[in-house]
């Protein structure tokens, strides 16, 4: 049983990445990378683009419609840790460039996915909205 949840739900993480990525070519963002590991693994980049001379590290997240008709408690969707981590891949990163001075951003895109497709799907530019 445990492995249909886990399945469901990384089936879910998939299909909201895709969409992310067809959302951000639509807007001419160059997808550098997806899914960048820091060396020590310590932590994970759903998508790094660069928008224009911008580089933007892309945390996706997505859940079922019915969850966002439960959960209108406007909670952020990015705790602590989740950034901690997310700030360690992105210095990884720009270490492998060669340390060059870029301006970046850490993103948020919140994708909800209802039984007919995307119901709602919100772009938070900039150090990880909060609702």
């Amino acid at each position: 049983m445990f492995h249909l949840i886990k399945a469901k739900h990384i089936r879910l993480g998939k299909v909201g990445e895709a969409i992310a990525v067809k959302f951000l070519k639509q807007r001419h963002y160059d997808i550098l990378g997806m899914h960048y590991k820091s060396s020590n693994n310590s932590g994970e980049i759903d998508i790094v683009a660069r928008d224009g001379g911008i580089l933007r590290f892309i945390e996706v997240k997505t859940r079922s419609y019915s969850r966002f008709k439960k959960n209108a408690d406007k909670t952020p969707w990015v705790g602590l840790s989740q950034i901690k981590r997310n700030k360690h891949a992105a210095s990884d990163y720009i270490s492998l460039l060669g340390n060059p001075k870029i301006l970046f951003s850490f993103d948020l895109i919140e994708i909800y996915i209802g039984r007919f497709g995307v119901r709602k799907l919100e772009y938070w530019v900039g150090n990880y909205g909060r609702r």
